[in-house]
């Protein structure tokens, strides 16, 4: 659905093609890089809202993708990520950086960039990334956007 919008993106799809897959092909290119990381989790996250035009709720996620709840929690990651970023949260999430691989390496190596997705479970920001990514992928794909 078309809107009144900044520098030309007016439609879910143009911000999808335009900000979300650039954002993480950066991230990908960039993958020990705190900045790409975070723009990339914001811009995935907030993408929510473009498609539904109402904010994240873990709730009304998984009644909308009862085939995927089991993303809602890397989209409560990102919304956790997001908000403590953009608002300046002494309580956010854990994260942490480590020596590891580019996203050119299979995921049996060590990343870069971990978060901690729930306590004491960690996961690198290239895979919650890649979750977040690849079901809009399908959602466009489906043609939900």
């Amino acid at each position: 659905m078309p809107h009144s919008s900044s520098f030309g993106i007016t439609t879910t799809d143009d911000f999808f093609r335009e900000i979300v897959i650039p954002q993480y092909g950066d991230f990908l290119a960039n993958n020990s890089s705190n900045r790409h990381a975070l723009l990339a989790t914001i811009v995935s996250y907030h993408f929510y809202e473009w498609v539904h035009h109402k904010k994240f709720t873990v709730k009304h996620f998984k009644s909308a993708y009862p085939q995927r709840a089991s993303v809602a929690d890397a989209f409560e990651t990102a919304r956790e990520i997001t908000n403590g970023t953009k608002h300046y949260k002494d309580k956010c999430v854990k994260t942490h950086i480590q020596k590891g691989f580019s996203s050119d390496y299979s995921d049996g190596f060590a990343r870069p960039l971990i978060v901690e997705v729930k306590a004491g479970i960690d996961k690198s920001a290239d895979i919650l990334l890649r979750e977040l990514v690849d079901f809009w992928k399908e959602q466009k794909k489906s043609g939900a956007f």
